[in-house]
């Protein structure tokens, strides 16, 4: 399963089958508001916790998240309860472990890597993160793109990163390969690490999204990594981390990335709308 040299080939194959399974488990309807403050989450930190790990919410339930939905999404996306056991496994495992393939569990591990795509077949994926978000502490979303566009008509303009809203949707859950993947590479590196929680991923299947339009409910913010992915097998992540609402500061990430010696070797880039060939775009590349 693991490509010989570099090591991101199969990690981002199996965050496409993720997005793949996700867009083609949606189906998008109408529902009704009737549970709605029974089945109302202050952000996906209180879904996840509440919802998901307390057990107020499960598969097929309709809830409502109060967020920003936003085009930017968790390139490794999952319960973001899970990440400080994520981050420690990445420093407390025995044995050796060489440069090359401690990057890739470092890339994989650090759920921070946002991801940015323009439709798909018809439906959109969507990160929806708390009001002032933090891309590693969201949950993933499906919606149609008709009616994503229809409610958020900028939402493909490459300066747009989000709006606070109440996002409606129905539980869904997909498989995963993350989790076989990263028990590969640390297989080959003769390291223990705990997959468990790569196993299935929880996601929304969006099928309302209502603005919040009082001045003081719609200031946000969205902190995140950008990336490039290179064929050096020296330095095969380039890696920035700023805040998306900021076109300056990300604009300072993104030159910062291509001021790197390696970024003549990209072959992958996080952002479809911006990237500047559509060869790099990791929907040409891996969907």
């Amino acid at each position: 399963m693991l490509l010989d040299t570099l090591l991101w080939k199969p990690l981002l194959e199996a965050s496409a089958q993720t997005i793949v399974g996700a867009v083609g488990g949606y189906a998008f309807t109408k529902t009704l508001e009737a549970a709605l403050y029974r089945n109302l989450y202050q952000g996906p930190l209180d879904f996840w916790m509440r919802g998901i790990q307390q057990g107020g919410a499960s598969e097929g339930d309709q809830v409502y998240i109060d967020g920003l939905i936003s085009p930017y999404v968790q390139l490794f996306p999952g319960n973001p309860f899970g990440n400080a056991k994520k981050w420690r496994n990445i420093y407390n495992f025995e044995g050796k472990i060489d440069h090359e393939k401690y990057q890739a569990m470092e890339f994989l591990n650090g759920s921070d890597s946002s991801l940015r795509l323009k439709s798909l077949n018809g439906e959109s994926l969507v990160g929806v993160f708390a009001r002032y978000g933090y891309v590693g502490e969201g949950v993933l979303g499906v919606v149609s793109t008709r009616y994503l566009t229809k409610v958020l008509p900028d939402f493909f303009h490459r300066d747009f990163f989000g709006k606070v809203a109440r996002i409606g949707a129905r539980v869904a859950r997909c498989p995963t390969q993350h989790g076989f993947v990263l028990q590969g590479i640390a297989n080959k590196a003769g390291v223990n690490v705990d997959v468990s929680q790569y196993r299935e991923l929880f996601y929304l299947q969006i099928n309302s999204i209502s603005l919040k339009r009082k001045s003081t409910e719609t200031s946000c913010s969205l902190l995140g990594s950008q990336w490039s992915l290179t064929d050096s097998t020296d330095q095969q992540y380039l890696i920035e981390y700023g805040h998306f609402n900021d076109q300056a500061e990300l604009r300072f990430c993104t030159d910062n990335l291509k001021t790197r010696p390696q970024w003549k070797h990209t072959k992958v880039y996080f952002d479809e709308i911006t990237a500047f060939s559509p060869d790099v775009s990791f929907a040409k590349v891996f969907i």
